[in-house]
């Protein structure tokens, strides 16, 4: 449930809970720069993923409620095993929705195998290790306000 979701990140003190609305996803931002692969598995940890984003109106609820003043590359759950497979979510998630930079992915330097998105909403294929705040969810799709009740946690990392 969304209720014990958000008491275990509570618990795991991740410092923000944003609900993106009616028909849309609950998202965690993370404040704490991690690696994808740490990113990931501190997720996972707390009973999420890493953000899967299967359209527009998703990526557009998610950039409104981020924190005003929140000026940020965030990982999200988009990533490739290595050059040559396709890019996938890290929950298995099958969509094709890639709002790329433009000239992205490029691969440069051979070894940019993860996604982040910009607080613009555009997204680039960047180094894994590289150290960028991110953004979990739930994966559950909620059809009224009133299934979860907003709140941030104002604790820190």
């Amino acid at each position: 449930s969304i209720n014990g979701t958000a008491q275990a990140l509570e618990n795991g003190k991740i410092p923000q809970l944003f609900f993106s609305g009616v028909n849309s996803y609950v998202f965690y931002l993370v404040s704490e720069k991690m690696s994808w692969t740490d990113a990931r598995a501190y997720c996972r940890q707390h009973n999420t993923d890493l953000a899967t984003v299967n359209e527009q109106k998703d990526l557009a609820e998610l950039l409104k409620s981020l924190p005003s003043g929140f000026r940020y590359d965030m990982w999200i759950g988009l990533y490739q095993a290595n050059a040559y497979s396709p890019w996938v979510f890290s929950d298995g998630s099958k969509s094709l929705f890639r709002p790329w930079y433009s000239s992205q992915p490029n691969n440069a330097g051979g070894n940019q195998f993860c996604v982040y998105t910009s607080f613009s909403g555009y997204w680039n294929d960047w180094d894994c290790a590289d150290k960028l705040p991110f953004v979990c969810y739930t994966g559950e799709l909620f059809a009224a306000a009133t299934d979860v009740t907003p709140f941030h946690f104002i604790v820190s990392v």
